[in-house]
């Protein structure tokens, strides 16, 4: 759709839609909320050369943080003490280094939260505003790719993390991720050798590339060594505290309980140590635990968590650089990498005892 089609629709001029998308404060409030409204509804991306000088950039980039939960109304953040950047182990790091690398670039950060549907509508505005050079997508689920696929399509300048490009083969854009599956194979292939045989897992949100690839490691690695994945030993959790804990309650009150639990994240471990403790049981002399992220506070546990390292600031350090030089060099990179993990050996898995 052209900016004439757009003005013809609306019955205004072509210079009042000019004026709206260039945030001129002479137009009136109800104006400007239909012409948004309509460029919501039919996708109109205004041409960049109609929007700033030719070559001319904002040396500004956005951090979209995605936690929508259209099930919760209104999502528990915007009414409760919680927070999702302070003290987040995942968002927390990638927040930082994004500024850190982008200030060391000469680029500004711009960071959003999107809690719901609507806000990621929200999202759409900040781009057709021209109010940003490009953006970074964190922790995407499928039902928002048609929306970051039309963005590419706009000719945005994007990078993803945690999002699996296997979603979008034929449009360019950076994904850069954890080695989730080979992080939970190392987690399991460790838990193995000390003899464990009867394991379960705590999963993270199953919408969340690196939830299902952090499962699909676990059931393959003990389907390798002839174990047939017990379902009744996979409790799907949330990366939450309070999963992780009503996780380690539910996997430890059966009848046949594992000897040992992969928890699929570092905070959900701290919701296990709790209800481990409630339970009257120690780790790892009755239940061995491992984590994954090797978020700040593991080393403090008691005990120390033994969990998969990986370094959520090379992967917002990676993403950023090549989302700027994408900018600079105006041509939009597909580049799809993976961060290693490592096994961080502490003290909360012991060989399986023997029956005598």
């Amino acid at each position: 759709m052209r900016s004439e089609d757009l003005a013809k629709l609306l019955g205004l001029s072509r210079s009042t839609i000019s004026r709206v998308i260039n945030n001129y404060p002479d137009i009136p409030q109800a104006t400007r909320e239909k012409v948004w409204k309509a460029i919501e509804e039919y996708n109109y991306a205004p041409n960049a050369s109609a929007r700033n000088l030719a070559g001319a950039k904002n040396k500004m980039i956005a951090i979209i943080l995605l936690d929508v939960n259209d099930d919760e109304e209104p999502h528990h953040v915007k009414t409760t003490e919680d927070t999702i950047i302070h003290d987040n182990p995942f968002f927390s790091p990638i927040v930082n280094a994004v500024s850190d690398q982008a200030n060391k670039m000469d680029y500004y950060v711009l960071v959003s939260i999107s809690y719901s549907k609507n806000d990621l509508k929200r999202v759409q505005n900040i781009f057709h505003q021209k109010m940003i050079d490009g953006a970074i997508f964190v922790g995407t689920q499928e039902a928002e790719y048609e929306l970051i696929f039309n963005l590419i399509e706009q000719k945005h300048k994007i990078a993803m993390i945690d999002t699996s490009e296997v979603y979008d083969t034929d449009r360019d854009a950076i994904y850069i991720n954890a080695d989730n599956y080979k992080g939970s194979v190392k987690a399991l292939s460790y838990l193995l050798e000390l003899g464990h045989t009867s394991i379960g897992i705590i999963t993270g949100n199953l919408n969340k590339l690196s939830a299902i690839e952090r499962l699909a490691g676990f059931e393959k690695t003990l389907m390798q060594h002839g174990i047939e994945p017990n379902k009744d030993a996979i409790y799907q959790g949330d990366f939450t505290e309070n999963s992780g804990y009503k996780g380690a309650k539910h996997l430890l009150s059966g009848s046949n309980p594992p000897t040992a639990i992969f928890v699929s994240n570092d905070t959900m471990a701290v919701g296990a140590y709790k209800a481990i403790n409630e339970l009257g049981l120690s780790i790892p002399e009755d239940i061995s635990i491992i984590g994954f992220d090797n978020s700040f506070f593991s080393p403090y546990l008691n005990p120390p968590l033994t969990t998969i390292d990986i370094s959520f600031e090379d992967i917002a350090k990676r993403a950023t650089t090549l989302l700027i030089e994408s900018i600079e060099q105006e041509h939009q990179r597909r580049v799809v990498e993976k961060v290693n993990a490592t096994l961080i050996k502490r003290e909360s898995c012991t060989a399986v005892k023997g029956d005598g």
